[in-house]
């Protein structure tokens, strides 16, 4: 009960910093795939340009809060985030190379085909999904070799309009979204949401170890097999939708734990709330506190998770 308290409260917090987002700020920062018309009354901006901008950080937030997750267990490390797995690597490389060969196009399709092909390399470096540490190694080894693939596209890129656009991109600008782009996520979030509901327990389980997963009646494998495909998934259409904004899925389940413990089933909704109002505030501060320039947000909650980061860190060592 205590649980869906608290998830109650975030909701509605998250709600009413929702509604001054709304309210707040500059139009933003248009990216040239978007479609959003050059001039709106009041009401239109609210309806057509920022109302679906606060969804898209919501649902944003929530997906990468709920893969982070889902890493942690994977990996059996509570430093692991989303793009631990070269995740952003192959999404920066799809998104960019996708910009500078066809600038008219959204590169959400590219971004996440890129994500999608990182983690079948990455799985097949590692020879499966079974190893923990085999998995991270090769996560960091395949990620660098994107990262400089993705420095090289952005050298040879041919016009600067392509740079800035890919500098958002890769900062986590979130854009003008249309409300038809928010379809596909929304649908995604809550199915995976839901997966990982109905698989709490054996998740649970699987954070024992597991030989003794395995001896409660777990299908290892055959768990993070679809744990891994579901990370994957919202990661890519996260990164696809929004950009890369980091350190959401390190933190929001961090906090989850201190608020929710450890079970999932209690977890996963608390986390996932947590990511979603992370990212709905850290938006609405990059449209005001800099108006009428707009700051990538995720530079933002790479201010917040760096030091949270070394927080860990630090705690771990005592």
């Amino acid at each position: 009960m205590k649980t869906w308290r608290l998830v109650t409260c975030l909701v509605v917090l998250g709600f009413l910093l929702g509604v001054l987002g709304l309210a707040a700020g500059p139009s933003g920062w248009r990216s040239p795939w978007e479609a959003a018309g050059d001039l709106f009354s009041g009401d239109e901006v609210v309806a057509r340009l920022r109302a679906p901008r606060v969804t898209l950080a919501a649902i944003l937030g929530a997906s990468l809060a709920l893969a982070g997750s889902l890493m942690q267990v994977l990996l059996r490390n509570d430093l692991a985030d989303p793009y631990v797995l070269g995740l952003s690597g192959g999404a920066s490389l799809g998104a960019v190379t996708s910009l500078a060969l066809w600038p008219g196009l959204p590169p959400g399709p590219a971004a996440a085909a890129g994500a999608a092909g990182a983690a079948v390399v990455v799985r097949g470096v590692a020879r499966g999904a079974h190893d923990p540490a085999r998995l991270l190694l090769a996560g960091v080894a395949v990620g660098s070799l994107l990262a400089s693939a993705t420095g090289l596209v952005l050298v040879l890129a041919p016009a600067d309009r392509v740079l800035r656009s890919a500098t958002f991109w890769l900062f986590g600008g979130l854009g003008t979204p249309l409300w038809p782009a928010l379809g596909i996520p929304a649908v995604l979030l809550a199915g995976c949401v839901g997966w990982g509901l109905v698989r709490a327990e054996r998740l649970d389980r699987l954070t024992l170890g597991d030989d003794l997963a395995a001896a409660l009646g777990v299908d290892v494998p055959g768990l993070r097999r679809e744990a891994l495909v579901v990370a994957v998934l919202l990661t890519a259409c996260a990164v696809a939708v929004g950009g890369l904004v980091g350190f959401v899925g390190l933190v929001a389940p961090h906090v989850g734990r201190q608020l929710a413990g450890a079970p999932h089933r209690g977890l996963i909704p608390v986390a996932v709330g947590i990511g979603a109002l992370l990212v709905v505030v850290a938006d609405t501060v990059a449209r005001t506190a800099f108006a009428p320039r707009e700051v990538p947000v995720g530079l933002l909650t790479a201010a917040v998770g760096g030091p949270f980061f070394l927080w860990l860190l630090q705690r771990g060592r005592r």
